[in-house]
């Protein structure tokens, strides 16, 4: 799986650090964005992270707790995925990495997420949490 982006991809929580696409990555950069595998395969070819590295995924897909300690091992930088349809991110982790805030029409409502940030979580069950439930 690959994705395709005209700019550098930006996570909606860390707008300052613009990822590099790990298909065509090559050295250093400050912050990598691909599928899994393009990120492995970034690796091999000796691209590096400094700051941290943000795993695409489609829909209803997780990052499992052994792809996110391979990529740790692999760029020894935060791992966060990003939730990607129609090519904009529209769910993304926090440094929490307790489910994926969803992105909202700007309905207020208080998270159940431990960061604090307001709006919905998408969590690993595939259900919407909020602080009341």
């Amino acid at each position: 799986m690959s994705f395709l982006f005209r700019s550098r991809i930006r996570h909606p929580f860390f707008r300052g650090l613009a990822a590099a696409p790990a298909a065509n990555a090559r050295g250093c950069s400050t912050a990598l964005a691909g599928a899994f595998s393009e990120l492995v395969r970034a690796a091999a070819r000796g691209a590096r992270a400094r700051r941290a590295v943000y795993v695409l995924t489609r829909d209803g897909e997780f990052l499992s707790d052994g792809e996110r300690d391979e990529l740790w091992r692999l760029f020894q930088v935060p791992v966060y995925a990003l939730m990607v349809r129609h090519g904009r991110a529209v769910a993304w982790e926090c440094e929490a990495q307790n489910g994926m805030h969803v992105a909202s029409g700007g309905a207020a409502s208080t998270c159940a997420c431990a960061c604090g940030r307001p709006g919905p979580v998408l969590t690993a069950a595939g259900r919407m949490a909020n602080a009341a439930d």
